[in-house]
């Protein structure tokens, strides 16, 4: 089962169509109401890591010991999230125990993208969330409906579009690091210590952005692709993303558009080889190769087994097989190939290791599926 931020082909063309941004978890980024054009602000000079860090601005401090500005000589952590966010809420323990592990750097939520128009009850509804959270939310947290003070010269400036979205300002004031809160740890470890490389992440980050572009021209190739039939511009677009930007991601899009309306399984195949590679200590990445090939929707019409089987095997393997979704992904492996005694086997251990709720009831019914086909045969 796919759990990732690599898109089916179906939603890569939804996309193509409507073009949210999102982040890493697949939330979508908080969208500001149109405007007029002619009164539209101009949008915000794009920025890199190793920028110094815009301003820092807020409409109402909610909790925490108030400052004016970021001060030199002192880390500081914004992060970016917002009381409908499952991910960013989630995330609210582990920043506190960040919080309470570096009591010197300054941790601050920034509410900046709270869903309607009326300013006081967005306002009260985060009041409200920190209040009743009490000592499980402990840094700062502030409210900033005014996109002009932190959205657009921070998150649109620095090209993010979805939260939680967690920036890392060094004690030269510099923005050194920007991703997912969960995924801080180690950087903030290291900026703290002064042994952060900001120029190396600078590169990484640019290379990032740069792949983001070329996601983005795919899309609108496969918006054409869907409305003519005809995937050949596409399967060229990626092919040119892949030479310029040779990201996993991109790869794992290749293999998708490859292996389905692209009609070139071979070359879908030696991309997957690198993938099998380049993420063999990825289980999530592991596991959404897999999926990829073994989608029963995913249109696939000359799946690899073997290649599949290699990576939901080695996913199920670094998660120690606890994960549902990924055992899931091994069962339909097993279906496919025939095996049906030991999907059904497997399906159950999923079902085992997966809380109540929709997923659950989507994997009983496809646990029926390979039951009703063990009888049949």
């Amino acid at each position: 089962m796919s759990l990732l931020t690599t898109l089916s082909i179906a939603t890569i063309l939804s996309l193509a169509t409507i073009a949210p941004a999102q982040n890493g978890t697949g939330t979508p980024a908080a969208t500001a109401a149109a405007t007029p054009s002619q009164e539209r602000p101009a949008a915000p000079a794009t920025l890199s890591l190793g920028a110094m860090a815009p301003a820092f601005a807020v409409d109402t401090w909610v909790k925490g010991e108030p400052f004016e500005a970021l001060e030199t000589g002192k880390v500081h952590v914004l992060e970016f999230w917002a009381t409908w966010c499952g991910p960013c809420i989630a995330a609210i323990p582990h920043l506190t125990e960040l919080q309470k592990k570096y009591p010197d750097v300054r941790f601050v939520g920034v509410a900046a993208s709270e869903s309607g128009n009326d300013e006081a009850a967005k306002l009260a509804k985060v009041q409200s969330f920190v209040a009743e959270k009490g000592d499980t939310m402990g840094y700062r947290v502030v409210y900033v409906g005014d996109r002009a003070k932190m959205s657009r010269p921070w998150m649109d400036a620095f090209e993010q579009r979805g939260i939680p979205c967690t920036f890392i300002v060094d004690a030269k004031g510099r923005v050194a690091w920007i991703g997912h809160p969960m995924n801080m740890d180690t950087p903030l470890e290291q900026i703290v210590k002064g042994e952060f490389d900001v120029e190396k992440a600078r590169s990484e980050f640019e290379a990032e952005r740069a792949a983001r572009a070329a996601q983005r021209a795919l899309m609108l190739e496969l918006r054409k692709a869907r409305e003519t039939g005809d995937y050949g511009p596409a399967v060229d677009a990626i092919k040119m993303a892949l030479e310029k930007n040779p990201t996993d991601a991109l790869r794992m899009n290749a293999v998708q558009i490859l292996a389905g309306p692209g009609k070139q399984p071979a070359e879908a195949w030696k991309i997957a080889e690198v993938l099998l590679t380049n993420g063999r200590d990825n289980p999530m990445a592991m596991n959404q190769l897999a999926w990829i090939i073994v989608d029963p929707n995913g249109g696939v019409a000359e799946p690899n087994l073997d290649i599949a089987m290699k990576a939901a095997v080695r996913a199920c393997e670094l998660t120690e097989r606890g994960d549902g979704a990924i055992l899931d992904t091994l069962a339909r492996v097993h279906f496919a190939k025939g095996d049906v005694t030991e999907a059904v086997r497997v399906q159950r251990e999923a079902l085992e290791k997966t809380a109540d709720g929709p997923m659950k009831v989507e994997m009983k019914a496809t646990l029926e599926e390979y039951e009703s086909s063990v009888k049949k045969g």
